[in-house]
């Protein structure tokens, strides 16, 4: 190695130390002696990057280049291109130094950063993995290879991070942090989860590592996994807002309510001005009996010249319209439950426009089912009322089709107003208007709930003699609070030892495999198999489920195990005037329903026992004669 060739060693690695001035006092003395040196060349272009001036390091590249164009050269003049703003030209000479040194990771990596600012991100991730297959332990590349996949929309990213886990270090936690945030974001929750425990794992001291943890796996519905990982995060950061407020919300999944209220109690008092979580309060405040208190910080939230014309005064007025419904007070509560419309724009049909009440001259209303099939079935009994204003296009789940043409049409109104949208078909042309089916009640003008008749009858089977009663126990465990209104099979058990009775299944889902007792099978098919089964037993018993509204819709007996604080339509205020039979609550809507209240807000295991118990009580009572 001659003198020019030891200077630029020499400053190179003054450089590396971070000693720029140094390495630039090294390489002019070198320029002096050999002004066209490229390496000498190189060695400033390097020095003028690191001091910030790209548009000095381009011009130093480019000369270094004419003379010797080295692989090496070309990453130095692409990055500095690339630091300018010039993408193009900064990718070209990148490219350049792949073909000449494909074995040069450094080259892979530089290129793979112009072309993910440039968008291209399926050309990035080609190149941040070449640049692996050369230099497989490097964690940087690693991390870049991660959100290259991730903005190219690959799978199985996290996985091959987290099995890469040995190559990581605690400082290498915030950029893991925010991979699993761009897979949040991107609602792959169930990836992310995998680079949160991750970085859990490698800063298990810090309470915001279990925070983002637990909060992950609250949305999962992990509801056990994510109390323990938040009860962790509040021991070791104690008092922070965001991790009080997400306990509170999976105590409350859990059931354990009295707890739940407590964390969001603790939640509103660290951040006072914090809407959402101010909402969340409320929510549990109302679902522990405490109404007035909900209310006021409902109405607080809606006042709000700022809060109250957001997503949080949205959510709060429309959770004050249940409040109010779960009263009584149906006319405020209907049209507070409008804001539902704000939390969820409806984007199908961006050019209908929402339905206001009023006739549709030479046009018709699209109504249509918004949530579950619950909901569809219980707002069906104002499809009449609508029929006497406007001709209607009905749009609801493909499953309900054969079930709803089995309404009573004393009038003929279904008939000649009414039309059964076909799946997959086009939205009729004289669609003038759009409407949710929870709305009609307010819309329509409907302050009270309506004089009750059957309004679902499918045709009765033979029976065989034999009582037979159905059972649901379970809703769809992807609601959140699933928990709370569904029954574990062995708790339902005891129901079982009921002799005399045929017992049949009317649960579907995963929940089917797992029978608390024997019994029938569940039908299969449309709700209107389902329906054919119900019409032919003699007692339905079921959760807050889909399998109420119907059996009350078809006016058959039904007794309803419901939790404490539950849904709104199934609270005190609707108990019809006379005394249930049986049970502890009856309601308007259906009147052949009666209701087993939970009397307090336990966890689910305890709450469930008194109910049950006294359900079977009744049922043996039932089976003796007194039905």
């Amino acid at each position: 190695m001659d003198g020019r060739q030891d200077r630029v060693a020499g400053a190179m690695a003054r450089l590396a130390a971070g000693d720029r001035d140094g390495a630039a006092s090294l390489l002019r003395a070198a320029l002096a002696d050999a002004p066209d040196d490229p390496e000498i060349l190189h060695g400033m272009a390097c020095v003028a990057r690191a001091s910030g001036r790209p548009d000095l390091a381009i011009g130093l590249a480019g000369r270094a280049i004419a003379s010797l164009p080295a692989a090496h050269f070309h990453i130095t003049l692409g990055c500095a291109l690339h630091e300018q703003g010039h993408l193009e030209p900064g990718r070209a000479a990148l490219h350049v130094a792949t073909l000449r040194e494909p074995r040069d990771a450094r080259a892979h990596a530089a290129l793979a950063a112009v072309l993910g600012e440039m968008g291209r991100w399926s050309e990035a991730e080609a190149s941040l993995r070449a640049a692996l297959g050369l230099r497989p332990g490097d964690p940087a590349l690693l991390l870049d290879w991660g959100r290259a996949a991730i903005m190219a929309g690959g799978a199985g990213i996290a996985g091959r991070l987290v099995a890469s886990a040995g190559l990581f270090a605690a400082p290498d936690a915030g950029r893991l942090h925010a991979l699993a945030v761009l897979l949040s974001e991107r609602g792959q929750h169930g990836e992310a989860e995998g680079l949160y425990r991750l970085v859990r794992d490698l800063c298990p001291d810090q309470g915001a590592a279990w925070a983002n943890h637990g909060a992950v796996l609250f949305a999962l519905n992990r509801h056990d996994e994510a109390l323990v990982a938040l009860e962790q995060a509040d021991r070791l950061a104690p008092d922070v807002a965001e991790t009080l407020n997400n306990l509170g919300l999976v105590r409350m999944a859990l059931g354990d309510l009295p707890r739940a209220g407590e964390a969001l109690a603790r939640s509103r008092r660290c951040a006072p001005e914090d809407v959402r979580i101010a909402v969340n309060d409320a929510t549990i405040l109302a679902e522990l009996g405490d109404d007035a208190a909900a209310e006021e910080l409902l109405r607080g939230v809606t006042a709000d010249p700022v809060a109250g014309r957001g997503v949080e005064g949205a959510r709060a007025e429309f959770n004050l319209g249940t409040l109010l419904l779960a009263r009584g007070a149906m006319a405020e509560g209907w049209r507070h439950l409008e804001a539902r419309g704000r939390l969820l724009p409806e984007r199908r049909w961006p050019g209908v426009a929402a339905w206001d009440g009023s006739a549709l001259p030479g046009g018709r209303l699209l109504l249509h089912a918004e949530q579950g099939v619950g909901d569809a079935i219980q707002f069906l009994r104002y499809l009449p009322e609508c029929l006497r204003r406007v001709e209607v296009v009905l749009d609801l789940p493909p499953a309900l089709h054969r079930l709803v043409r089995t309404m009573p049409d004393p009038d003929g109104l279904i008939a000649s107003r009414c039309t059964l949208w076909p799946v997959g078909t086009p939205l009729p042309g004289d669609v003038a208007a759009r409407c949710g089916l929870p709305s009609l009640p307010h819309l329509l003008g409907m302050a009270e709930v309506p004089a009750f008749a059957p309004y679902l009858l499918p045709s009765v089977g033979e029976g065989d003699g034999r009582l037979r009663v159905g059972v649901c126990w379970a809703g769809n465990p992807a609601f959140r609070f699933d928990r709370r209104r569904s029954i574990p099979p062995h708790v339902l058990a005891p129901l079982g030892d009921v002799g005399g009775l045929c017992f049949v299944s009317l649960q579907h889902g995963v929940a089917a495999g797992a029978l608390p007792f024997v019994m029938e099978p569940a039908a299969a098919g449309d709700w209107l198999e389902t329906a054919r089964v119900v019409a032919g037993l003699d007692l339905v018993i079921t959760v807050d489920t889909a399998m109420a509204h119907l059996a009350g819709a078809m006016g058959r007996p039904v007794w309803l195990l419901n939790r404490f604080g539950g849904d709104w339509r199934w609270s005190a205020a609707f108990d019809r005037g006379a005394p249930p039979c049986w049970g502890n609550g009856t309601s308007r809507w259906y009147p052949s329903l009666e209701q087993f209240r939970q009397a307090g807000p336990e966890v689910p295991e305890r709450a469930w026992q008194a109910p049950v118990a006294a359900l079977r009580a009744a049922l043996a009572g039932w089976r003796q004669g007194g039905r």
